[in-house]
């Protein structure tokens, strides 16, 4: 476990962005989206709140139910690759949330951040489908909001505590959101979700990579 300050992440840090899916892979990942979203209205969860930011989006509030990558196993090498040559601050194994946002018209999500500690959590966004602009609003602490633009298949990598916000749509639009806890900061809580037998929590994995220098 490196507890050295050097490999924590500036709390100031901006806000990476990569290529991650195809235009094709975008639209499979649709397809799913709205085959979960089916599930989950069927399942009776339609109604689910318990987080006043997450606003009405089934997806959204239910994202403890599911996991993204669990269900789309061939995508979670990549996010694997993509963070080990991108954040050098992520101490392995790690632990990933994944669930996808899928909007429809006048559905947005209110200012918040993900749980995690700070410097060693990490939260992400993958745009898939929908308007471009304006895109996510972030906002650090003290400094004046930014807006950074979507782009298809793309995806930005921030601090789990800065805070952001999506304004509603004019229409559909569809994203995979993330949290991603390094080794250090894995709570009981964390554990808890991560237990075979949860009967509520499925939301969680542990990923891994075969060389940890």
């Amino acid at each position: 476990m490196n507890n050295d300050p050097e490999n924590i992440m500036p709390v100031n840090s901006n806000v990476m962005e990569f290529s991650f899916f195809s235009e094709e892979e975008c639209n499979d990942v649709k397809k799913y989206c709205h085959d979960i979203e089916k599930k989950l209205i069927d399942d009776g969860h339609s109604k689910d709140t318990g987080h006043e930011s997450l606003g009405d989006v089934v997806t959204t509030v239910n994202y403890f139910r599911y996991n993204f990558f669990a269900d789309n196993p061939q995508y979670a090498e990549r996010l694997v690759n993509c963070l080990r040559k991108t954040n050098r601050y992520l101490e392995w194994p790690i632990v990933c949330q994944s669930w996808v946002n899928l909007y429809h018209k006048g559905q947005g999500i209110g200012w918040h951040n993900h749980q995690g500690t700070m410097g060693r959590s990490f939260s992400a966004n993958i745009f898939i489908d929908g308007p471009t602009k304006p895109g996510i609003t972030f906002k650090q602490f003290g400094e004046k909001a930014k807006v950074v633009e979507n782009k298809i298949g793309c995806i930005q990598i921030f601090p789990c505590e800065l805070m952001h916000m999506v304004p509603p749509t004019e229409e559909e639009r569809i994203t995979v959101g993330i949290t991603i806890h390094s080794y250090p900061s894995i709570t009981r809580g964390l554990i808890d979700q991560l237990a075979f037998n949860s009967k509520e929590h499925k939301g969680s994995i542990i990923l891994t990579r075969k060389h940890y220098g």
